[in-house]
């Protein structure tokens, strides 16, 4: 199975895509430096969805991003996907696994430190953790704060991926708490130019890795 690379994780949000094109707008967040995509959109027919994974699976192949389906296993096997990320209200992990066997990763959304200790057991590979700060992009969101996910990070051996509320200018505290990746929606797509906002995101936390290797790495 193909590790996955979650440093720079955008997700999709129907909101954003009211007159905006879907592909044009994921091929700049690309060249802007994102290392996975997550497929999320709630209003859409399948069949719409998987016309439009069929493209977003070639194009992320060509320039070597994870393509990540949300909720639906389904569609994630139809496309080749390489990971499929599911809440608490979708399939049970256990039940995905049995589905994909190892031919993807599985992502698991956990909104609580005390949940933590529930998903340890399960076989997913990445945990979402959030929401970190306040979000627009979810309305019933439940905040965890810094101090959630430094706790959160010492209480898996699961990689951390911070999500909610995250800016560029706030990238290096959550790498600092000890995320191994950020997931964002609107830092990327709430900009115009989606790829300059990319790359102030990338470029912070090229700053905060610079900063670790000349300083030494922080404890979270």
């Amino acid at each position: 199975m193909k590790k996955p690379n979650l440093t720079l994780y955008l997700v999709t949000d129907d909101r954003y895509f009211q007159d905006r094109d879907l592909f044009p707008s994921v091929e700049a967040a690309i060249r802007g430096g994102i290392t996975a995509l997550q497929y999320r959109f709630k209003n859409k027919p399948a069949r719409r969805m998987y016309e439009e994974l069929l493209v977003l699976r070639e194009l992320t192949r060509r320039y070597g991003v994870d393509l990540v389906v949300n909720d639906r296993v389904d569609l994630a096997l139809a496309v080749e996907a390489d990971g499929v990320h599911v809440g608490q209200e979708d399939l049970p992990p256990d039940v995905v696994r049995r589905l994909v066997g190892d031919k993807m990763f599985i992502g698991y959304s956990v909104n609580s430190v005390e949940k933590l200790r529930e998903v340890e057991h399960l076989p997913i590979d990445y945990i979402g953790f959030g929401s970190v700060y306040e979000s627009t992009t979810k309305e019933n969101y439940r905040l965890v704060g810094l101090e959630g996910l430094r706790q959160a990070v010492k209480l898996t051996s699961k990689p951390v991926v911070a999500i909610g509320g995250i800016t560029h200018y706030r990238v290096q505290e959550v790498l600092s708490a000890g995320a191994k990746g950020v997931a964002v929606v609107s830092a990327i797509l709430g900009f115009e130019d989606v790829e300059r906002a990319t790359r102030s995101l990338v470029e912070a936390m090229k700053g905060y890795y610079k900063k670790v290797m000349h300083e030494g790495s922080p404890s979270p």
